[in-house]
């Protein structure tokens, strides 16, 4: 569902169980938030290998230990902290980085330009 400019994005809770979430930016982008090691960052929804969604499960973008982020099309492997590939065919590319914030009461809004 699109969000409309303003509204936040997602709460907390909604990556307490799964530390992933496919959301729709207020400009259409699929986007997703991931949360590893408490932190969290969101990025565009597209593999810069073949510019497809990575997941193929809604809200399903971690590999299997959590720690990384996985293109479920060729199985590269992503940092949560920066969207850098590091394993598979765009190894050395980067996922397109959503500026984030997170307000005092756990929601989570697109990052003040």
């Amino acid at each position: 569902m699109r969000q409309p400019p303003g509204a936040p994005l997602a709460h907390l809770d909604q990556l307490a169980d799964t530390a992933a979430l496919g959301v729709t930016l207020p400009d259409g982008r699929a986007a997703f938030l991931v949360r590893v090691h408490g932190r969290v960052s969101a990025f565009e929804n597209r593999c810069p290998h073949r510019g497809v969604p990575l997941e193929a499960e809604p809200h399903r973008f971690l590999e299997a230990s959590g720690e990384l982020i996985q293109c479920a099309m060729h199985g590269a492997l992503f940092l949560p902290e920066s969207g850098e590939c590091v394993f598979g065919p765009c190894q050395g590319r980067r996922l397109v980085a959503i500026p984030i914030s997170v307000d005092a009461e756990g929601q989570v809004h697109l990052a003040m330009e």
